[in-house]
């Protein structure tokens, strides 16, 4: 896919953030910035991620701008399902019974993953929840895509909360319109506080200054997210 496919005065003329600070990532070891394997691709030719490419031409790895946020996205799972996803959990027939325990993040969980640290300079991540970003995308996204994306989510307009629901079908196609207007990635508020920062960054892209770590069930930042999500870590 060839980037700037729309007119010129669409390039970098919509808000964008070029971070200076470092991001993190968690991601299984060596190399936790490392890119999905196609392979491993859904039929769709998506990961099943918020801002994976519609159209199957590129990848997206996820980042965010603190320590803490990282450990709240990718820990927030664990957190136990509401009354409805636990029926339903009990009406399949043949669920084992040996499970991890609710509102627990299981000791397995530690070993094969590693936090990263890097700087991305001098890119463009488009701010796609400021109010420009949403005039655009109302007026170039699929009236069809919209209109399926506003009936999912109970919305009557088209605003911030169709734009962060899990309306998959509508983020990605909003991740493809957003590398056609030749940006680098998304910079985009996470769903678990307004103080939480994260970037979706397209393939190709260049990391400076990276380092990984091991992750220590002692780590300040992990044990304050298992605090606000009220999580636990399980026996090994």
């Amino acid at each position: 896919m060839r980037r700037g496919l729309l007119s010129p005065e669409v390039k970098f003329q919509l808000p964008f953030v070029s971070p200076d600070s470092p991001i993190y990532r968690i991601g299984r070891a060596p190399d936790p910035w490392r890119l999905p394997d196609w392979a491993t691709a859904s039929d769709d030719g998506t990961f099943g991620h918020r801002f994976d490419d519609s159209e199957r031409y590129f990848r997206v790895v996820y980042a965010g701008s603190t320590r803490l946020g990282c450990f709240i996205e990718t820990l927030a799972r664990y957190r136990s399902p509401g009354p409805q996803v636990l029926a339903e959990l009990g009406a399949i027939a043949n669920v084992c019974s040996d499970h991890t325990p609710t509102n627990t993040v299981p000791a397995s969980w530690f070993d094969p993953r590693r936090i990263g640290r890097a700087f991305i300079r001098r890119k463009r991540f488009a701010d796609v929840y400021r109010s420009e970003w949403l005039s655009f995308l109302q007026n170039r996204l699929d009236p069809e895509l919209l209109r399926h994306a506003m009936i999912e989510s109970g919305e009557h307009e088209f605003d911030l909360a169709v734009l962060m629901s899990k309306r998959r079908r509508l983020t990605q196609r909003l991740a493809t319109l957003v590398y056609q207007c030749g940006y680098d990635g998304i910079y985009y508020q996470s769903r678990y506080g307004t103080d939480l920062f994260n970037f979706a960054i397209f393939e190709p892209f260049a990391l400076e200054g990276c380092a990984v770590s091991e992750i220590s069930v002692a780590d300040p930042d992990l044990q304050t997210a298992l605090a606000r999500l009220a999580l636990k870590v399980g026996h090994r």
